[in-house]
Parts: structure tokens; sequence; C-alpha cells
């Protein structure tokens, strides 16, 4: 392949993300790795966090999510980043908000995390923002990245993505709105653009992790 690498830490196809983000990558040839994708529902499972380890939650092919150790998961992505540089990747974008430090390769590698986190923080000014996160083991975790990397306390709310109910997002949000937030920024690439637009109804400002980052590396993609 040429262009771009589109890494999710669960399984590829993403196809819950795509129609979000073809808009922003119109013109740019992509393909699509998964650090799960080699891996079988048993050893899926072993990778669930043991007490006191950072989470991540991602979707699977069919549909449902696997909830996952940072720590374990990390070889595995770099070994979706390895394939896609094999494969000819020019760029490498891994779509993913969790802490996945030391990733590389012979080509650019982009983290979801830094790009959309950057633009939400330069977006938002001097407002107050919140972050919506899957699990609520997440919450101080996330809360400490944003204290350290941009300097913003953050109010947390929590839905999972992947089983939330109708008007979930909006009642997750209310609270955060009451407190004096005027942006919203769902922060885990599973939150989607119509997941986004039922708390936009609040009157709040709302950002999704997936289109940020998607839109940022549309610039320095090959087209």
């Amino acid at each position: 392949m040429s262009g771009l690498a589109l890494i999710t830490i669960g399984q590829a196809p993403r196809v819950d993300v795509t129609p979000d983000i073809t808009a922003a990558l119109s013109g740019i040839e992509y393909a699509e790795y998964g650090a799960l994708d080699l891996l079988s529902v048993h050893e899926i499972e072993d990778l669930r966090p043991q007490e006191g380890e950072s989470v991540l939650i991602s979707r699977l092919r069919d549909g449902g999510s696997a909830v996952m150790s940072e720590r374990r998961a990390l070889p595995l992505v770099q070994d979706a980043v390895t394939r896609a540089a094999r494969d000819g990747a020019e760029a490498i974008l891994v779509m993913c908000t969790g802490d996945l430090p030391g990733l590389h390769a012979d080509v650019p590698v982009y983290l979801a995390e830094r790009l959309a986190r950057g633009g939400a923080d330069a977006l938002a000014g001097d407002d107050r923002l919140a972050v919506l996160v899957p699990k609520r083991e997440q919450s101080s975790a996330v809360a400490g990245h944003w204290l350290h990397d941009h300097g913003r306390d953050v109010g947390t709310g929590v839905v999972d993505p992947y089983s939330a109910a109708p008007g979930a997002f909006a009642e997750a949000a209310t609270p955060l709105v009451a407190d004096g937030a005027r942006w919203i920024f769902l922060d885990c690439i599973g939150y989607s653009e119509a997941m986004a637009d039922e708390i936009r109804a609040l009157g709040v400002r709302v950002l999704t992790a997936r289109t940020m980052a998607a839109r940022l590396v549309a610039e320095v993609a090959g087209r």
C-alpha cells in the first residue's frame, strides 16, 4: 500500500469510525490495521487489566468491545504499526486517546491522543472544557493527563460508547454543562459524531477525538 495507515487498538475494520472520517480523508488512500486482529478470543480476554492498571477499551469486529491493560496492549499496537510500515504506509495514525508511549516506525507515526487533545485544548482557549470517558476507572488518569500535558483541570463524565442507551450522552454531559463547561471533548475514538450531536442539543460545543485527529493528519498525509 501507499498513503495512510489507520491503527485501531481493537480489531479492523472500524466500520463504526470510518463514516465520520471519510470526508476528512477525501482523496487520501488508507488501510486499516487492528492491534487485536491476529489474536484469539481467549488471548483478548487475557489482556483484561489487573487492579491498578491503566485501562483501554476498543471495538471488536463482531461489534462487541474489549477492555485491556494499556501496558499489555502497547506491544500489540506496536506490532500493528510495524505491519503497516512493512506494507508500505507513508504515514500512520494511531486511533487511540490512551497513553501509548514509544511507538515507532521508519515513517511518521501520529497519535490521536496528541492531535485531538491538543486541538481541543487550543480551540477551547480560556473556556472551561470537560471530557467524557468510557470507563469510570479511566477518569482520574485522563484528568491527570489533561492537567500534566495542557494545564487544564477538566471535569469528567462517564458513558460507554459501545453499550450506551439513547439519551445516555446528554445525561452524562448535563452535570458538566451545569458546572460551567462550554466545550465537551469525547475522549475516546469510539465516540461518534451522532453521539456528539446528542450533547450539542444542550447548547455546548462538542469535539470528537476521531474527527479532530483525522482532520489534522489529513494536512500531512499524501493525497
